[in-house]
């Protein structure tokens, strides 16, 4: 590769010398001007040009070209067709000829563009390369490409054309072919694409609970010519019902602090993501949003999601978010998608505070009994008419809602017989 680049700088310097014979030409790369003030930074070499031209000389009335002239192809072809050239060159061929020179000049043409068809050895020149994309989980990356890489074949009498384009580099055109390569990527294989894990801006719904997954928040893949991935599965499974809460009561995990719960909720996705899969922190951009009573928020009710660290893994309180309004009032707080998994609803208290909140009970046998510092606790117990008792302290931290009562079973039995409806049939 060296070795070729070396041999383009010397055809480089004797393009400017209008010899008239076949060679390469590279146009100079523009250098950049330095702000006043900082100090001159050099530019690094590109290895492979954005663009470069082969003038092809023949001799007089002869369609096909010279050894030096096929060196010079087989150099040309190996630059451009690099696999780790990642240029996408859109190729012209010009023939420049006489007024009577038609059959010559296309000919010339063909046979140049011929001897690239023969070296790729399929029904059309294409070309294998790499793309770099880039994955909002997996970082930078890269995806083998194959396309047809467009040649565009043209003619030209040198009476039609103007003075300008009689010459090429101070080289005569008249009798020669000029082919250009040129980087063009969307010539070659068409506009790139990104990728959006969810494509827009979407809304889950719970019964109580509901998530908005913002775009791309689970996947989002940059300038990829690759199929944009199947669309997401996303569910929420609710734990919110207080009565199933007390049943089966647990804590929060936790080695240090004592979080209760009151709730939770589990997201499912088939796109979760596991700790240290993403190569940097993904953002918290998955919003997770419930409804609570006013006295919940005053006494001090938060969102726990997972957090790690170097010690592992631990529910930690996140970032919670009022959202109040002339109806009702909710929290959020935001994850991010390694964090899909269980979010609870509750709160920290100190470990000299869980009697204020639990029965303590002798064994673990009972339903909905657990275990704090060998000790046994249980969230409830049941009165003598079967309803759940709560200590107070923990029973302002639930979102209770009451049965309604069937408004025709509080009247009197005696006047509910007699009562008389608009849609009863009267029967004899």
């Amino acid at each position: 590769m060296k070795k070729l680049l070396t041999f383009l700088i010397i055809c480089s310097a004797l393009a400017t010398q209008a010899i008239a014979q076949s060679y390469i030409y590279t146009p100079p790369v523009k250098k950049q001007k330095n702000t006043p003030g900082k100090p001159k930074t050099q530019e690094p070499a590109i290895p492979f040009p954005e663009q470069f031209c082969l003038l092809v000389d023949f001799a007089a009335g002869s369609e096909n070209y010279d050894l030096e002239t096929l060196d010079l192809l087989d150099s040309v072809y190996r630059l451009a067709f690099d696999k780790e050239n990642p240029r996408m060159y859109a190729v012209a061929i010009e023939g420049f000829g006489g007024d009577n020179d038609d059959t010559l000049t296309f000919n010339r043409v063909n046979n140049v563009y011929d001897y690239f068809f023969q070296r790729a050895k399929s029904p059309f020149i294409a070309r294998i390369t790499k793309n770099k994309i880039k994955n909002s989980c997996s970082g930078e990356g890269e995806e083998l490409i194959r396309y047809e890489v467009p040649i565009d074949r043209k003619y030209y009498k040198m009476s039609e054309l103007p003075q300008s384009r009689h010459t090429f580099n101070n080289t005569p055109l008249n009798g020669k072919v000029l082919m250009t390569f040129k980087h063009n990527p969307e010539a070659c294989i068409g506009s790139f694409t990104n990728c959006y894990v969810p494509s827009r801006d979407s809304l889950v719904r719970g019964y109580y609970s509901s998530v908005m997954i913002t775009k791309g928040s689970l996947l989002r893949i940059d300038n990829t010519r690759d199929k944009c991935p199947d669309s997401i599965d996303f569910a929420i499974e609710e734990h919110l019902d207080y009565k199933e809460v007390l049943e089966r009561y647990f804590l929060i995990p936790h080695k240090k602090q004592l979080l209760i719960q009151v709730g939770y909720v589990v997201l499912k996705s088939n796109y979760k993501r596991d700790t240290g899969e993403c190569v940097s922190e993904m953002p918290d951009s998955i919003f997770v949003r419930f409804p609570i009573t006013q006295e919940q928020w005053q006494n001090k009710i938060r969102i726990f999601g997972k957090k790690y660290s170097e010690k592992g893994m631990e529910y930690k309180s996140l970032t919670t978010k009022k959202l109040a309004s002339k109806v009702s009032v909710a929290v959020q707080a935001g994850i991010n998608v390694t964090q899909i998994d269980t979010i609870f609803l509750g709160k920290r208290i100190k470990p000299e505070e869980i009697d204020d909140y639990f029965f303590q009970i002798k064994t673990n046998v009972e339903e909905g009994s657990f275990e704090y510092k060998g000790k046994y606790y249980k969230a409830f117990r049941v009165n003598k008419n079967g309803d759940y008792e709560m200590k107070r302290a923990l029973q302002d931290l639930f979102r209770i809602e009451l049965e309604e009562e069937d408004p025709l079973d509080s009247e009197d039995p005696k006047k509910k017989k007699n009562k008389k409806y608009a849609d009863d049939e009267e029967i004899e």
